[in-house]
């Protein structure tokens, strides 16, 4: 299984935040059933840490999730057709850049990513 990044503990942990608003469960209520503490419920839910394997199961009962979801995604496969020089040179060049850089980045350049429908902003 592959290692988590920061976008995935972002996307598990907004699918969390919703899931528990859809049944109307308080933060308090979800940790006490799976048996942590409240701020490291929040901490899953704003994405600042990954949910453990040995958590998935039990969290995604309480919430009425497929424990799938909480998983890292498989890495992606490599194109068919290599990239012309110059892209691989703006690529490598691109991810040369810090990762907070790359995040601000692609905050400021919608375009450069695919739409998303509108969600409720989870506040960290």
């Amino acid at each position: 299984m592959a290692r988590p990044t920061l976008v995935d503990d972002l996307l598990v942990g907004r699918a969390l935040h919703q899931a528990r608003r859809r049944r109307g469960l308080r933060q308090s209520e979800v940790a006490v059933a799976v048996g942590i503490s409240v701020r490291t419920l929040q901490d899953y839910e704003c994405g600042r840490s990954s949910v453990p394997v040995s958590r998935h199961k039990v969290l995604a009962e309480a919430l009425g999730l497929d424990p799938a979801l909480l998983s890292a995604p498989e890495t992606p496969a490599l194109p068919s057709e290599p990239l012309a020089p110059d892209e691989a040179a703006w690529l490598a060049l691109y991810h040369r850049l810090p990762t907070w850089f790359r995040a601000l980045f692609r905050r400021r350049h919608p375009a450069s990513q695919p739409a998303a429908p509108a969600q409720e902003p989870v506040r960290c």
